[in-house]
């Protein structure tokens, strides 16, 4: 009863601490928030990949969904009775190569110590003589020496490899460089070599930087480094601060929406910008991806998968014992009666030592294959009598037992997958740290790393890869449109429009005939959707419906003109009644004057769109914004000054007609119906007292008019000053 207690505090102590103001979220708040990361699996991958990005941006939010009830993935552990108590001791992964640079980093990062996997006795796995024939070993050698990037893409280094079988190659080495290949596939990847291709062993030997017997050395016969508190220790703490939800296995990924849905089998939806899947390889089967991964990548999924069903166990003890007896802890055990048939173990003991007054738990971590199945006591009953007759003890009473079997656990499938024979190499492009798999969601995972291929220095390689990508995409992604990469139309209920500097007035007038529309798109080849077909006019209670820049809505009907000679085409000097040519814009002329609806809603435009312009009739009067004419200019109208943004005609309004708002790139209409052809303006005249008095009224009340009484007022100011220099 007492161990069960420290059990579930042990358990409860190692949960990852959470964001302080997301600790009791609720279910409904999580499915309504938009995340801008959600990472999928808590294992070394995810959990480098959430927390660069967390660190690199504070501000944003990350989310991690772990189908169990802890973190590590293929890190397992347990909780077991050793010397020291109740502690965490590692059931999966803990190996860490010397060469390991990224994953070392991370660890010197969160604080964890390391130190030499101890050989305290005779180690004979690997005494192997110097070769001097040419043989497959040489083989590895180039393959050790050579960029993975290059062994990838230049398939006549490879493509001869894909039909042959490590057991077929191993059959041409001696019976050292044999025994060392065929213990790599035992004890790192959990396979028999008649099922992997020899790509695989070219690939890992890549990946490595190293041979076979290399690798090995690396990875627990020797050379191998230990985390203080074991790889558990390293991945809660890489946990802690991350907002992790706990027993949410998700069943599928839709890149396809954006933002991109992550379901659960428990029925929960969640929303991201970005979505990082991290989780092996072989289980990508358990998710239902939108849309469905192209065809070589499905290939790679189905002929790629972990092929053993070992089961790794761990065995804690008072004192290293064996080392009494000068021996290192590394077992080699086979049986042809079964039903446990092979064994091998390691001593897995933290200490910088081999002093058995180390304070440190004495372990033995082990991987061992049975004939058929056998309960967990029979099991454990076996691992100990196959140690106590190989290690020649006549009392090997461990204080706990514990193993785990991942090719029946459907969240992992095995461990290290391999490459089955034949694999089209095609698929093989795919083993590149990620892959994207439509726009918004990347499967990540040490299984495809470039760097350590399907280890633990691979997981965090993948994970950090992923992570500085997804960076690369939000930061890409925030500089436009507020996050939002695609072309999406958002309605506004807003009745005004407003409009920008670089966007033009809207185009009101209506294209009447074919020929027309033909010569208005020739004059606009940036954008062969400028104009759309011309709706009737709508009532002022119709909503305005933005839309960007690549969409442009359609125009209303169109305004009357007005008789007079507008100003934005300069000032005419006393020209005849004649109407002055029009204005060539990028539109083509219309023929029939159209009729000006105050009613209908703002057409937006933007600049590529140039709104066309009709032949008006204009003042006889000379506009101030293009300064005086001389009195000798001749009757006949000068030509017309050509604006790179032409006004809008606006007649003079009644009191209920909306106000048209002009920016300070239009000029105020002229609306005097004065014709008088023969006489000019006195450009040297000065205006009247009544015109002065007239005019501070105007300034006296402008401040509480509306902008139609003031335009009112200032029209009438104009025509009183007009009538006046006349008079002169």
């Amino acid at each position: 009863m007492f161990r069960w207690c420290l059990l579930i505090l042990c358990v409860s102590a190692q949960s990852p601490s959470q964001q302080p103001a997301s600790q009791n979220i609720s279910s409904s708040n999580i499915q309504q928030t938009i995340y801008d990361v959600i990472v999928v699996g808590a294992g070394l991958t995810g959990l480098t990949a959430a927390r660069n990005i967390q660190q690199s941006r504070p501000g944003l939010s990350v989310l991690v969904l772990e189908a169990r009830g802890q973190v590590g993935g293929r890190v397992r552990y347990a909780t077991m009775q050793t010397r020291n108590g109740v502690e965490f001791l590692d059931t999966g992964s803990q190996f860490i190569s010397p060469t390991d640079t990224e994953l070392l980093a991370l660890i010197q990062q969160l604080n964890v110590r390391t130190s030499q996997q101890l050989t305290c006795g005779n180690n004979t796995v690997f005494q192997q003589t110097r070769r001097k024939r040419q043989s497959p070993v040489s083989l590895q050698q180039q393959w050790s020496t050579t960029l993975f990037a290059d062994l990838i893409n230049t398939p006549e280094l490879i493509q001869n490899l894909s039909n042959t079988s490590i057991s077929q190659m191993s059959q041409q080495l001696d019976a050292a460089d044999s025994d060392s290949v065929n213990r790599l596939m035992q004890t790192f990847f959990d396979a028999p070599g008649e099922q992997v291709s020899e790509v695989q062993l070219a690939l890992t030997c890549a990946s490595q930087n190293a041979t076979a017997v290399e690798i090995l050395r690396r990875f627990g016969h020797g050379k191998s480094l230990l985390a203080q508190g074991g790889m558990n220790e390293v991945v809660r703490r890489l946990a802690d601060g991350l907002l992790i939800e706990y027993s949410q296995r998700v069943v599928s990924v839709n890149d396809a929406a954006y933002p991109a849905v992550v379901q659960t089998s428990n029925g929960r939806r969640f929303t991201a910008r970005q979505v990082i899947v991290a989780v092996p390889i072989p289980t990508l089967d358990n998710i239902d991806l939108v849309p469905t991964p192209e065809a070589p990548f499905q290939q790679l999924i189905q002929n790629y998968g972990p092929t053993g069903h070992a089961y790794y166990f761990t065995m804690s003890f008072q004192r290293a014992t064996w080392r009494l007896n000068g021996r290192s802890g590394k077992v080699i055990y086979t049986s042809t009666s079964g039903p446990l048939v092979w064994l091998t173990t390691f001593d897995t003991t933290f200490a910088q030592s081999c002093d058995n007054s180390s304070s440190a738990s004495s372990t033995l971590w082990g991987i061992a294959h049975f004939s058929y199945d056998v309960p967990f006591e029979t099991r454990k009953k076996l691992y100990t009598q196959s140690i106590m007759y190989s290690l020649r003890f006549a009392d090997f009473s461990p204080l706990d037992v514990t193993d785990v079997n991942f090719a029946t656990d459907d969240l992992a499938k095995g461990t290290i997958p391999t490459l089955r024979l034949n694999i089209p190499m095609e698929s093989l492009k795919y083993l590149n740290d990620f892959h994207t798999l439509y726009q918004n969601v990347h499967i990540a995972t040490a299984d495809i790393s470039s760097n350590s291929l399907g280890t633990m220095n691979g997981a965090v390689h993948a994970g950090s890869a992923v992570s500085t990508y997804v960076l690369s995409m939000l930061a890409a992604a925030d500089a436009q449109n507020n996050g939002i990469l695609r072309d999406t139309p958002v309605e506004s209920t807003t009745p005004y429009i407003y409009s920008t500097s670089s966007h033009y007035p809207p185009s009101l007038f209506a294209v009447q005939n074919q020929n027309q529309t033909q010569n208005l798109s020739q004059n606009q080849p940036r954008n062969q959707t400028t104009l759309r077909n011309l709706s009737s006019s709508s009532n002022s209670s119709t909503k305005f419906q933005y839309e960007t820049s690549s969409q442009y809505p359609t125009t209303v009907e169109t305004p009357t003109t007005t008789t007079m000679k507008h100003f934005s085409f300069g000032n005419l000097d006393n020209s005849t009644s004649e109407e002055p040519p029009a204005v060539l814009y990028d539109s083509a002329p219309q023929q029939a004057l159209p009729t000006l609806n105050y009613s209908t809603t703002f057409a937006y435009s933007t600049s590529s769109v140039m709104p066309p312009v009709v032949p008006i009739e204009t003042t006889t009067l000379r506009h101030f914004s293009n300064g005086n004419l001389d009195e000798t200019s001749t009757a006949q109208s000068p030509p017309a000054v050509q604006r790179d943004d032409p006004s809008i005609l606006v007649n003079s309004l009644p009191q209920q007609s909306g106000y048209v708002y002009s920016t300070s790139t239009h000029y105020p209409i002229q609306l005097s119906s004065n014709r008088n052809n023969n006489n000019g303006i006195n450009a040297r005249a000065t205006p009247s007292p009544e015109v002065v008095q007239q005019l501070q009224q105007v300034s006296e009340s402008a401040s509480n008019s509306t902008s139609l009484q003031l335009a009112s007022s200032l029209t009438q100011l104009v025509q009183t000053l007009l009538t006046t220099l006349r008079l002169q």
